[in-house]
């Protein structure tokens, strides 16, 4: 290959080498990407992209990516650019890390966003939306493990040192939620037997098992979950020596689509929809709450009728979440709560077993009674609005 050679010629040929590598080509297919000419930051920073984009998309070739990863971070050639102390191991260390802090920080709410302007703005049903949130959400949990499956395999390789996949762990360990303790332990069953020898594990296994102690009961985990911390703890009990690889219980890698899962891991995915789904009916109440003192009450029920609203599809939990972000505010916002109510009712938007059912609600919620003394007197600022319940 001539010196004189384009930037893109070198990512199509990495592109190639991507997608043919195999066991039996590796070390060719290894050799060429070595022999590259031209050596930048950003040649190295888009041939990270390029292999990280294949690793999530091919899970079944991580080790194999790793394995490339680890022969270009090891070799000479790439260990040091002309007059820069940049290698590729740590342009490797610093972009991925950086596209995982990314994916985890910004990718779900900005797609979850997307989604509830698209139902506002369409005929979608809430049991379509609820559909389309399903499956976002089990495919971001996917995608989220196979990052971690490569990260762990970088380090297994040694195209990663112990300070960045430590980097990666602490990340994980800043918030305890089940996605972020399922990608400590995918990283752990990969990384961890060659992790122990130089870093004590203790920590990081404890904060694993201590989340699964505090929510055994209040959060549900699926049987891939629980074995893998099974998996974990044992382990580390019998110092990382590695045993037979243990067939993980209905393990998600082997789903494509939510649609293939069986109905008991559905219903994780469930309850993450209808949360997004009951905060899109709290945030389309504080709009129209907000909306009162801009426009004419009356073009608000325009509006309703012209759009895409829960007042369609939930009346109840419509009601309950009207109140519900009232509760803390001033007795004017109340009032107003109530006259909106009042006129939705009027105007047949709201039947009034749904504005009863609502309080009731709201009145039969034990912690929300405790949080709020008097709760009988701030619902009395709302329904004494309510013509219809006098």
């Amino acid at each position: 290959m001539e010196a004189s050679v384009k930037p893109v010629e070198i990512f199509n040929l990495v592109r190639s080498i991507v997608q043919n590598v195999n066991i039996n080509n590796f070390d060719e297919m290894a050799h060429t990407i070595i022999s590259i000419p031209l050596k930048t930051i950003y040649i190295f920073e888009n041939i990270v992209d390029i292999i990280y984009f294949r690793a999530l998309n091919r899970p079944d070739f991580t080790v194999l990516y790793a394995k490339l990863c680890a022969y270009m971070a090891n070799h000479a050639a790439f260990n040091k650019l002309h007059d820069s102390k940049t290698t590729f191991q740590k342009v490797l260390a610093q972009k991925i890390f950086d596209m995982f802090t990314s994916y985890y920080t910004r990718t779900p709410q900005n797609e979850v966003h997307k989604l509830k302007k698209n139902f506002m703005n369409s005929n979608m049903t809430p049991s379509f939306f609820k559909n389309i949130l399903n499956s976002f959400h089990f495919q971001y949990y996917k995608r989220s493990l196979a990052h971690c499956k490569f990260i762990g395999e970088l380090f297994k390789q040694g195209a990663f040192t112990e300070k960045n996949i430590l980097s990666f762990i602490h990340e994980l360990m800043k918030v305890k939620d089940i996605l972020n303790i399922h990608c400590l332990c995918i990283i752990l069953r990969i990384a961890g037997q060659k992790l122990s020898k130089t870093h004590n594990l203790d920590g990081i296994v404890h904060h694993i098992l201590l989340f699964k102690n505090e929510n055994i009961v209040l959060i549900k985990m699926s049987p891939t979950l629980q074995s893998l911390i099974f998996k974990i703890q044992n382990l580390h009990l019998q110092c990382w020596i590695q045993e037979e690889p243990l067939k993980l219980i209905e393990d998600n890698e082997q789903y494509v689509s939510f649609e293939n899962l069986p109905e008991q891991l559905k219903k994780l995915y469930d309850l993450k929809s209808y949360t997004v789904m009951a905060q899109c009916i709290i945030d389309e109440c504080m709009a129209i709450l907000n909306g009162v003192d801009m426009i004419n009450i009356n073009e608000i029920v325009h509006s309703l009728n012209n759009i895409n609203s829960w007042l369609h599809y939930d009346q109840v939990s419509f009601v309950a979440s009207m109140i519900l972000i009232t509760l803390n505010e001033d007795q004017s916002i109340r009032h107003k709560a109530g006259i909106l109510l009042n006129l939705f009712i009027k105007k047949g938007l709201l039947l009034i077993d749904s504005v009863l059912s609502g309080i009731d609600k709201i009145m039969d919620d034990s912690e929300l009674k405790i949080e709020l003394p008097r709760l009988s007197d701030l619902l009395f600022d709302i329904t004494s609005r309510i013509t219809n319940l006098i």
